[in-house]
């Protein structure tokens, strides 16, 4: 790795996400490793599991790029108690598969997430405090907390470092549930995956998220957010997947999230480990190989502009 904050980019950069299934095409697997190397990006996350291949291609894939796998994105149902132990199940045989895949596993970092099974939260995404019917019940914030503290110690048993990524579309979206959150976690537990573009959708200032919270950033979606987007998208009264379909996940520097001030001040907090470029996006038609390439090597550019 090179430089004091190493640069990885993802497959969710090129329309490959857990959310939107329905995009008009798949860019092939191997493209992605390609064009995220020739780019310049030093690693990438892993995706949904089995999409970069599996266990063994991943590694040798990866290997042969001189590329790191940063880590993998875990969503778990944490405030339903009736899952637990399903999405505890899960949770092993998946890191398993992280660890088999990854050529450095000691370094990759286990970003879990609540899940995206609440059709009000993804109906009401990016405007969660006007609509207390979608609000998680008092009862089940220490459930989920409980849970997240769970599944933390199932991450840090299999050798992993573990994040918690606060996301658009689940309990932990609202500036407001960030904080009450990251005031109940364990930091020896776990840390912040801080996601710029999310934190924005959901009416959080990312700088004032690193200003408050530096000593528990462990990782970082950089990602931008236009918040015009989420505007329209309100009027209209849709929710999560009309605000990806139309973009609300924009260029670094296109957006709201004030990717320039973030970066600054990581920076004067000492922050040293991965930027992992992230533009959740939808696939239309019209979209190619080379338009995704050139959307991600101006990203990159971007983050050069800025001494990374």
């Amino acid at each position: 790795m090179s430089g004091t904050m190493p640069v990885a980019n993802a497959p969710v950069s090129f329309g490959v996400d857990e959310i939107i299934v329905d995009d008009a095409w798949m860019p092939d697997p191997m493209a992605v490793i390609d064009m995220i190397a020739e780019l310049g990006y030093e690693g990438t996350e892993l995706g949904p599991p089995g999409y970069l291949g599996d266990p063994g291609q991943v590694r040798e894939r990866l290997a042969a790029r001189g590329l790191e796998l940063v880590g993998s994105f875990l969503p778990l149902r944490l405030s339903k108690p009736e899952h637990a132990e399903e999405d505890r199940a899960w949770l092993r045989a998946t890191l398993e598969t992280v660890r088999a895949s990854a050529p450095h596993p000691e370094r990759a970092i286990a970003i879990l997430s609540d899940g995206f099974d609440s059709a009000e939260r993804m109906r009401f995404a990016g405007r969660i405090p006007d609509h207390p019917e979608a609000w998680l019940p008092p009862e089940r914030w220490p459930v989920l907390v409980d849970n997240l503290h769970r599944a933390a110690e199932l991450c840090r048993e299999a050798g992993f470092r573990v994040a918690i990524h606060p996301h658009a579309g689940t309990y932990l979206e609202t500036a407001d549930e960030i904080r009450r959150l990251l005031d109940a976690i364990d930091p020896s537990l776990l840390g912040l995956c801080l996601d710029t573009g999310h934190a924005r959708f959901g009416g959080a200032d990312p700088v004032r998220l690193v200003e408050d919270y530096h000593d528990l950033i462990s990782h970082v979606h950089v990602k931008d957010c236009r918040v015009a987007v989420l505007d329209e998208v309100a009027r209209e009264g849709l929710g999560m997947e009309a605000a990806l379909v139309r973009g609300a996940f924009v260029e670094l520097g296109a957006g709201d999230s004030g990717i320039g001030d973030v970066i600054t001040a990581l920076q004067r907090y000492g922050y040293r480990g991965w930027l992992v470029v992230e533009q959740d996006r939808f696939l239309f038609a019209s979209d190619t190989l080379d338009t995704l390439r050139e959307s991600q090597r101006r990203n990159r550019d971007f983050l050069r502009r800025l001494g990374i």
